[in-house]
């Protein structure tokens, strides 16, 4: 297992970190449609890691040490299902895009709130929740963000009941507009960053969705995570880490250590700060800190 990095970002680098019982994967390479592959992940509050893959059985649980425990969710999701987040009661968010649907679950899958109509994608011309949502993001005082996503080019912001509280966004290049709400995040001062994949861009908003800054100079952003200080940001251009400032502290290209590395769709972190990643190949990955 390679080492990469230097000084206080150095990492263990297990590019197929999660172990799947024998003959189950991630997704199959040649199925038609969104492709199949792990998508996005999240950290329990016990250790345990939660994988979302588009394949047959979609949510799987790891021990820290890549060890599989059990799985969930067989038959319940689309095979273009695409964000997971657990938020601060231990409940698991899956955002659906060809559902157009956001699910809540407990931890062994059960099934507590669906928002959205199963199936029933909502106009574009309205901006009404969902068309194709792809992620969810909560603030400190429980409100969850749903970027909404493929279809509807919006951001929406529901109470901890459930209850939508505003949306905002629209197609376009300018600010407050997106080309693709793929993934969010928010930090500890509840400001909102998405993840403006094909405007190769990280838009930063207010709680109350005003427009603060364009964070420029990715290529594909495709998913964030938030360190205790440090922002982690993976893209088409790989991996890259950064102050809360924005000022960047180091940064791994796609091809290290070797070619195809680092081909990211999803990234998230654990109480050490270890970065997990589901890359579009359909590996889970581990960067360990050293």
């Amino acid at each position: 297992m390679p080492i990469i990095g230097s000084g206080t970002h150095r990492y263990d680098f297990q590019r197929e970190w999660a172990k799947p019982p024998r003959w189950w994967n991630f997704g199959e390479a040649d199925h038609p449609g969104p492709p199949q592959t792990s998508v996005k992940g999240a950290t329990a509050a016990n250790g345990d890691i939660y994988v979302l893959c588009r394949a047959a059985h979609p949510v799987m649980i790891f021990d820290p040490e890549g060890r599989f425990v059990t799985s969930w969710g067989e038959g319940q999701f689309s095979g273009f299902v695409h964000g997971m987040t657990i938020d601060g009661h231990g409940r698991v968010w899956i955002a659906d895009s060809g559902l157009h649907t956001v699910t809540q679950h407990e931890p062994d899958g059960t099934l507590l709130r669906t928002l959205g109509a199963p199936n029933a994608a909502a106009p574009t011309f309205y901006g009404k929740p969902f068309n194709m949502p792809t992620g969810t993001a909560f603030t400190a005082d429980g409100d969850m963000f749903v970027s909404d996503g493929y279809g509807n080019r919006r951001v929406h912001r529901f109470s901890s009941t459930g209850e939508l509280k505003h949306s905002w966004g629209e197609p376009g290049t300018g600010p407050g507009q997106f080309a693709l709400v793929h993934f969010i995040g928010v930090d500890a001062q509840d400001r909102l960053y998405v993840c403006d994949r094909e405007n190769h861009r990280i838009q930063i908003f207010t709680a109350t969705g005003d427009h603060v800054t364009d964070w420029t100079g990715f290529h594909m952003p495709s998913d964030l995570a938030f360190g205790r200080e440090a922002i982690y940001v993976a893209g088409a251009d790989g991996l890259s880490i950064w102050t809360p400032d924005r000022e960047k502290l180091t940064e791994f290209g796609p091809d290290q250590p070797h070619r195809g590395s680092f081909n990211i769709h999803g990234i998230w972190l654990d109480a050490e700060e270890n970065i997990y990643l589901a890359q579009f190949d359909r590996a889970v990955s581990k960067l360990t800190r050293c």
